[in-house]
């Protein structure tokens, strides 16, 4: 039997995940749940078979439902994942888990008292490059790692943006939307064993005063120790001016190895990886294939709630691991002192 989905808000890339779920072996999308009417015309006229109701909670109702898949707003997360695990449904939430590190607690908190999983869906470890890095990681081909240096300098355009992503306190900034994504990556490759964080983060593209619509983040230059000896930076910032880059660059004891991933506007963006083991100190380009990370993830999440493993395909608890170390990014900007997480 069909496990089926629904899927909550389609702004942005959340309505593809119609078509992304429907694609996961033995699942069927049944309901799709959008409160704006506009939103909702376009996928609807594309998935004419398909229910569509303005409310979430009408979608919780339905017993063909077994799993939902969240891509509200940052800040809609954490209610919409406690209503699905009271309902007795699976989760699927976009990144980030939450605003707050508290109530990605209160996540997890609910699904566990009502048997369900809930996993936050970072894509990071399904982009090629990603997987590529991590087997070089794991098989020690360049040795141990030493330290890691990770960034996303990406256009801002905050103007055409939904007005909640700037404002930090609805899950909007760049620490939300970008930071994310490479704690997630650095967490994925390095481990769990975070000890401590220190960081700037700042509005600085785009200042309040010149932008006072604009309350968060769009800066940041991140250090993070962990109690392997590793060390890595994240570096990120949204520009008015500049140029594009999202990757990540690994020194190892016997080589080097660097990722990139194509993002935006930038000619010179390519998604590959490359390596560097030799005494002439040159890069050389290793192949990876294409992906849909998108695709693949759902799919994985699916097949583990078929199976009925124990956990999900990211731990249940890294999206709340994610919001922890960039919570500690900001902790350390407002005080000016380094972070103590002591993980491990």
């Amino acid at each position: 039997m069909a496990i089926g989905v629904a899927v909550l808000g389609t702004g942005r890339i959340g309505g593809n995940y119609i078509k992304w779920a429907s694609q996961a072996p033995g699942a069927e999308v049944r309901v799709v749940a959008e409160s704006n009417p506009e939103a909702a015309a376009k996928w609807q006229d594309t998935y004419t078979d398909l229910d569509f109701v303005s409310d979430y909670k009408e979608a919780l109702k339905r017993d063909d439902v077994q799993v939902v898949v969240i891509t509200l707003p940052h800040w809609l997360h954490k209610q919409a994942a406690i209503d699905a695990a009271n309902a007795g449904k699976h989760i699927y939430v976009e990144k980030p888990m939450a605003v707050w590190p508290s109530e990605g607690r209160e996540m997890l908190a609910a699904a566990r008292a009502n048997g369900v999983k809930l996993m936050t869906a970072h894509t990071q470890r399904y982009q090629r490059p990603v997987k590529a890095m991590k087997q070089i990681v794991e098989s020690k081909r360049f040795g141990d790692l030493i330290m890691a240096y990770d960034y996303w300098h990406k256009p801002y355009d905050p103007y055409i943006r939904p007005k909640w992503m700037l404002d930090r306190d609805l899950g909007g900034g760049m620490g939300q939307m970008d930071g994310t994504h490479e704690i997630d990556r650095l967490l994925y490759l390095i481990g769990y064993d975070v000890d401590t964080v220190s960081a700037f983060v700042g509005q600085i593209t785009h200042p309040r005063e010149k932008h006072p619509d604009i309350k968060a983040d769009d800066t940041s230059m991140a250090f993070i120790r962990w109690k392997s000896g590793a060390v890595a930076t994240i570096s990120r910032i949204a520009w008015e001016k500049g140029s594009t880059e999202y990757g990540t660059d690994i020194a190892f004891t016997e080589g080097m190895a660097r990722l990139r991933i194509a993002y935006g506007r930038g000619a010179e963006q390519k998604t590959a990886i490359w390596v560097a083991d030799t005494h002439d100190g040159t890069w050389r380009e290793e192949a990876v294939d294409d992906s849909s990370p998108f695709e693949e993830e759902i799919a994985d999440f699916i097949a583990a709630i078929q199976r009925g493993d124990e956990d999900t395909p990211i731990p249940q608890e890294h999206g709340l691991k994610v919001l922890e170390v960039l919570d500690a990014t900001e902790e350390s900007s407002r005080t000016g002192r380094e972070v103590v997480l002591g993980w491990g």
